[in-house]
């Protein structure tokens, strides 16, 4: 059975701009608790700058200064991140239009202005906490617009560290937001903002997902066998456009599935998402370095060689499911000292259906023991999984939960449901959509 989960730090040491900006979820089976696992030599991504806002444009601006402060080298080809953000080429061939070098952080704006921006904005933050990790809390604001009440996830980031360089502490605010803000599908998280707020404080602003995160749902055992389907083909498709955009999360996790008020499934923590290609390449860059909470893991990333990032989702996707129809994981890590794995290698290596996937039935088996393929190579892309004709049967119910002909699904808790019925709940879901409704106007 599921735990109780901990939010815990993912370090990394980084090879250009790469950081996990979020605390992660170690968990806990059997009393033994699962330890954080660290997220090293991540792949090539160096300074990034993204115009998505104006005090995002300034934070790059910084980064820029930083980078041209420690080294008086001229960058010959830009960074893979500079590339996905459609940046770098202007950067390297015209260094003259390149912006003045702010001194510090805080002279991206004034503090007084800053706090005058964040409240007008997005209003004040509750004292409640809805997520904690060793580098960031998360709250919610409510803000009261002219066209209605609106609320947002705020995550705010801690304070620059003694030991910790100016340049490096803004690559680790960066360096989520640059990925998360220019993704926009229905099932990711919607990222709005970047900025400070009266303690300056960096505070990442995103769309409020009031129906908690998918790990809750299922240890609250109320999703049944549709609702385990619906949630998985919303999944799969999240991760699929993020595929589309060169993009891989490389920790996908019940934890980092989110529900907002309309039964949708939304991919949230992008702190170890690693660029693999941009729109006009064809070939795909490996990741390094081993992250993600260690049930979730492919076994490739225990090598210590590169990977492909893709294939790693694609494997974590296939545990999340196994989560839900199980409400447990089937192997502690991919190793074959695990004893559960091992009875699964040898399986997979005799041509078996593994005992331990017997509750699954028999296509659909077939189709989550691909996704675990310990061949990467041999493992589908999550494009090929959506093409399958498992996937193509599922049907996603719409914003009410309802499926044409098949009944109604119910995809949150016990204590959420309740609360959804009572006014208070109401006026908050209502506050939540509105919110949602903003970040995807501001996005576009």
């Amino acid at each position: 059975m599921l735990n109780n989960t901990h939010h815990h730090q993912r370090q990394s040491s980084a090879n250009g701009v790469s950081a996990a900006v979020a605390g992660m979820v170690s968990m806990k089976l059997d009393d033994a608790e699962i330890p954080p696992i660290p997220c090293a030599n991540r792949s090539r991504r160096n300074s990034a700058e993204s115009d998505t806002s104006a005090s995002s444009s300034s934070v790059a601006q910084a980064i820029a200064a930083t980078a041209n402060a420690a080294s008086p080298r001229i960058e010959k080809r830009p960074s893979l991140m500079q590339r996905f953000l459609g940046t770098g080429h202007k950067a390297a061939h015209k260094p003259s239009q390149s912006p003045p070098a702010p001194s510090s952080v805080k002279s991206v704006s004034s503090s007084t202005h800053m706090s005058t921006t964040f409240e007008q904005k997005y209003g004040t933050c509750s004292r409640e906490c809805i997520g904690r990790g060793a580098t960031a809390v998360v709250r919610v604001a409510f803000k009261q617009h002219r066209e209605g009440p609106q609320m947002y996830a705020i995550k705010r980031f801690r304070k620059q560290t003694a030991n910790e360089t100016e340049r490096d502490y803004i690559k680790k605010l960066t360096s989520e937001y640059c990925i998360s803000s220019s993704i926009h599908h229905k099932n990711v998280v919607s990222t709005l903002d970047l900025i400070q707020d009266a303690g300056k404080n960096w505070c990442q602003v995103m769309e409020y997902c009031p129906g908690g995160d998918l790990y809750t749902v299922i240890r609250d055992g109320n999703m049944g066998l549709v609702e385990d389907e619906c949630c998985f083909k919303q999944m799969c498709e999240g991760i699929a456009n993020l595929h589309s955009m060169g993009v891989c999360h490389r920790d996908i996790k019940a934890e980092n599935m989110l529900l907002d008020a309309r039964n949708t499934i939304k991919i949230t923590d992008f702190g170890v998402a690693d660029v693999f290609r941009v729109a006009w390449e064809e070939r795909i860059h490996k990741s390094r370095g081993l992250c993600g909470s260690e049930p979730y893991i492919a076994p490739e990333m225990f090598t210590g060689k590169s990977y492909d990032g893709r294939k790693v989702d694609v494997w974590s996707a296939a545990i999340v499911y196994y989560t839900m129809v199980y409400n447990g994981i089937p192997w502690r890590v991919a190793k074959e000292d695990d004893s559960n794995y091992s009875r699964f290698l040898d399986a997979m290596r005799n041509g078996r259906d593994y005992e331990g996937f017997r509750r699954i039935d028999p296509k659909t088996r077939r189709l989550i023991q691909s996704m675990l393929n310990p061949d990467p190579q041999a493992r589908p892309t999550m494009e090929e999984v959506m093409q399958s004709d498992i996937m193509k049967r599922i049907v996603v119910c719409d914003d009410e939960g309802n499926v044409p002909g098949s009944g109604h699904h119910c995809h949150y808790t016990d204590e959420y449901e309740e609360r959804k019925n009572s006014r208070s709940m109401r006026a908050q879901a209502a506050a939540a959509l509105a919110g949602a409704a903003h970040c995807r106007v501001t996005n576009h």
